[in-house]
This record gives C-alpha cells, structure tokens and sequence, in this order.
C-alpha cells in the first residue's frame, strides 16, 4: 500500500523485505499492482502499475494528455488534497533533510486558478519542426494543441506559435525551445527561442519563419541582445519590467500574494535596510522600496539586473543593483561589515549552499527565504540554523497547481548570544 507521498512527487511503499518502493503517479492509501521495477541502490521505482483500490483523492485530470506530458504530475489529485500533500512535502523535507524536530504550523496559500494559471511556458521544437513538451522522465517529444495549465491569453499564443511554425516546419527546426510569455500589457505576445547551433546563423536560416512570427509576436533570441520589455503590475502604480532573457513567475496571482507576504513580514519586523539576493528583474525588491525600505540587490544575470535598474531609475530609486555572482558579493559585503536587517534569498532550484558561510557573516537580523524546492531549502536551512538562526515561520505557496512542485518562504530569527 502506497503510504504517502514525498519529494519529487511520486508516491512511497515500504514493501514485504523491508525495501522502500516508489511509484510515480500512485496516491496515499492505494493498492497497486506493479508491471516491472527498476532497481536502485537501496529502493526500487516502478516502471507501471495497475491501481487495484483507488484513493478517494483521486479525480480524472481536466487534460487529455496528462498521461504522456511530462508537465502537470499532479492532475490526478484533487485541488485541496494537492495543498495537502504540498505541505506534508516540506515538513518531510525540513524534518528528514533538514533534521528538524520541531516545525512552525505549515500551510499552503491556494492558488485563484487551479487551471489557466500560467502566463508562460516552454516548448520544444524536434527536428521535423513538430512543437510540444517532453514526457516525463524523456525526450520524447509530446505534440500539443492546447494546454490546460495555460491562462486564456497564452494558450490563445501557443495556437498562433504552432500554427505559424507548421506553415514552416524546416525551418522551426533550426531552434530547438521557445519560451512563450504573455502579459495583460503591451507588448502582449513574446517568444524567446533557443537555436540549435549558433544563434546568428540559426537566424539567417529561418528568416522567413522569424518574419512570420513577428507579425504575431515580439521575438527574442537566446544570447542575442532584446529590444523590448514586457510589463507585470505589482501593485498600483508599480510595475516589473522584465526582458525577454529575465525570470518571472509562471503564477502571476499567487507571486502577488507571495510579494505581499514578505513586505508585510518585513513591516512587521521593523525591517529598515535590506538586501535581496538572487534579485531576478526586481520582484522583491521593487515593493520594498515601493514601502519605504533602503535596500541594495544582487543579481548575476545581466539582462535581469539590467530590466531592475531600469524600472527602479524610472522611478527616480537609488538602489544599488550589483550584478555579480552571489557568492563573491556577499563575501565582499560581509568583509565591509555592511549592515542589513534583512537578507532575503530567492535562489534558483540547485539552492544557496555558496552563499551560506558569507551570509552567517553578515548577521543580519532576520532571514527571508524563498524556494521552489523543499529539500534544497531544508538542506540550507540546516546549515543556517545549526547555531545561528531558528525557524519563525514556514508558509507554502501554490504556484503550480497540478504538480508536486511548491513554492516556499520561511523567516528565520538571529538567535540572542547566550545570557544576553
């Protein structure tokens, strides 16, 4: 019987040896009947199974290609049983990787959209120029038509870019990924596009595709300079201005109330002087300055670092945007013994592990940590809290609905030196 479900997604059996087995897709509480195992060191992983007793929790995905698509892993759950598990995810991860024995309550902020939630998504391009995404676990490419994850307006964009790409499929496959982007103002519609091979000659060879696409779409080219900018409102008045190449989240409704939660929980703190780590195109930052904070950012991707100084000189705030690596900025601010309240991590999927020693020396009052993965998260939460910091609160956000992922923040608190 399946007992429950862990990181990654996939449901957990001990099994009659003592051994542990994993299923991907199998629910807490079923009874399945495995066709074939691949064996790893210390576990095995079903290679498909029949449910025998279904779970309760178990709906019929609202998505024709659920099975194939290796996107959605969670479409077979249902919406509130998802938030559930999400939470039993990350107090998996935090008690077992992070080796903490007592948690904060964790709950998980629903999304408004369970379905038609994302403003992007990326696709792949095969060499016969067919459009999809991969299935899970493989290259093996998956054509889709429409995709139930996507808001209106982008699946609206996957149509244009797949029936744009079918009118010229020899020359679609001179890239191999294009990221859609869509956003509620102008420019609507953006494409970045991953050649295969070099970017300039890419170009030249699919020029008449590249034309076609832009009667429809701005378009940019992965390393290759952009010449635009798409908008997404913060708050009134505020808006992040984001290049092409620049990271912005999938869920533009759930990031709100995740930007709202960290300026409420760094009013609350009395936070005075930030720093934002992994700063990305200035969705942190923005609204802290927007509340009055001073802060300073650090973010090593040019082109995003670039669309923050951007919006914040528009705004008329002097706000340092240092763009280097994490690593070395921090050292070098912990050795200045610059004074922050605040540090605030947003780092991508592989975790801040080379940034942790520097961060301990800066000693900043609280810690605000952002992640899209539990057990990085937990593994670097360990180390912060071995003797210096302890967790305040755990608070999960939903930002892809329909698969095990989940967005987390946790604020930690500088313990008090002993007798003080």
């Amino acid at each position: 019987m399946i007992e429950k479900l862990v990181p990654g997604g996939a449901g957990m059996a001990r099994l009659v040896d003592g051994s542990i087995g994993f299923a991907d897709g199998a629910l807490p509480g079923e009874h399945i009947q495995v066709n074939a195992v691949e064996a790893h060191r210390g576990y095995v992983r079903a290679r498909g199974f029949q449910v025998l007793a279904p779970s309760s929790e178990r709906v019929v995905p609202a998505c024709p290609i659920a099975e194939a698509c290796g996107g959605c892993d969670w479409l077979h759950l249902n919406y509130e049983a998802q938030l559930r598990h999400k939470a039993g995810l990350i107090a998996e991860a935090l008690t077992r990787t992070g080796g903490f024995r007592a948690l904060p309550p964790i709950s998980v902020e629903r999304s408004p959209r369970p379905l038609g939630y994302r403003l992007r998504i990326r696709l792949h391009i095969d060499k016969q120029g067919r459009v999809g995404f991969f299935a899970g676990k493989s290259h093996a490419l998956v054509e889709v038509e429409s995709c139930a994850a996507a808001s209106p307006r982008l699946d609206a964009a996957l149509a244009a870019f797949r029936r744009i790409s079918a009118s010229f499929p020899n020359l679609a496959r001179h890239f191999e990924q294009a990221e859609l982007r869509v956003s509620e103002f102008e420019p609507e519609r953006s494409v970045r596009l991953t050649a295969v091979g070099v970017p300039l000659a890419a170009q030249e060879s699919a020029r008449a595709w590249l034309a076609a696409l832009r009667a429809e779409f701005h378009v940019a080219i992965a390393t290759l300079d952009a010449d635009y900018h798409q908008r997404f409102q913060l708050a009134d008045s505020l808006w992040l201005e984001a290049s092409p190449h620049a990271f912005v989240q999938v869920n533009w409704e759930v990031n709100l109330k995740l930007v709202e939660s960290v300026v409420g929980s760094a009013r609350a703190h009395e936070v005075r002087r930030f720093l934002d780590v992994y700063a990305g195109a200035g969705n942190f930052t923005l609204p802290l300055v927007a509340a009055g904070l001073e802060g300073m950012m650090i973010e090593g991707h040019a082109q995003a670092q670039q669309s923050a100084v951007r919006t914040l000189s528009g705004r008329g705030a002097v706000v340092p945007a240092l763009c280097e690596d994490a690593g070395g900025a921090l050292r070098r601010l912990a050795a200045a013994r610059e004074p922050f309240d605040l540090v605030l991590l947003d780092p991508p999927r592989a975790g801040a592990a080379d940034v942790i020693e520097s961060l301990l020396a800066l000693r900043p009052s609280f810690i605000a940590y952002c992640s899209c993965d539990p057990v990085t998260l937990a593994r670097d939460l360990k180390s912060l809290c071995r003797d210096h910091y302890e967790l305040e609160s755990v608070r999960g956000f939903d930002m892809f609905p329909g698969t095990h992922h989940v967005e987390t923040l946790v604020w930690l608190t500088r313990r008090q030196p002993t007798g003080a």
